[in-house]
């Protein structure tokens, strides 16, 4: 029974992970996240029961980046964590236009950070 229960934690964790490379509504609240599934509502655990069906039905190579993802995410220190979430919540503020003009700017430093082999 713990081995399930280490599962589900996890499935919750990588479905909030999911959600936030997805877009979608985050299981994130503040600082907190819901340590077992009797800790959510029933509207939460729809939610995470539909990230993780979708997470499951990523091509393998999506889904270990999410996996690794979350790893990262675990292993950031609170305050990071807290600066992650207030970006997040900022970008989810924009309008389209602002969205779409961020976007530009993110693509073109990640190909400066990161350019195409050649």
């Amino acid at each position: 029974m713990a081995a399930d229960a280490v599962h589900l934690h996890r499935a919750l964790w990588c479905a909030a992970a999911l959600a936030v490379v997805l877009g979608s509504r985050p299981l994130i609240a503040q600082n907190w996240m819901a340590q077992n599934w009797q800790d959510l509502s029933p509207r939460e655990r729809y939610d995470a029961m539909q990230n993780y069906q979708h997470h499951q039905q990523l091509p393998e190579d999506r889904r270990k980046d999410v996996e690794r993802g979350y790893e990262r995410w675990r292993q950031m220190p609170p305050d990071e964590r807290a600066r992650v979430r207030q970006n997040y919540d900022r970008f989810q503020k924009l309008n389209p236009k602002e969205r779409e003009q961020f976007e530009r700017k993110y693509e073109k430093w990640r190909q400066q950070r990161n350019p195409p082999p050649q």
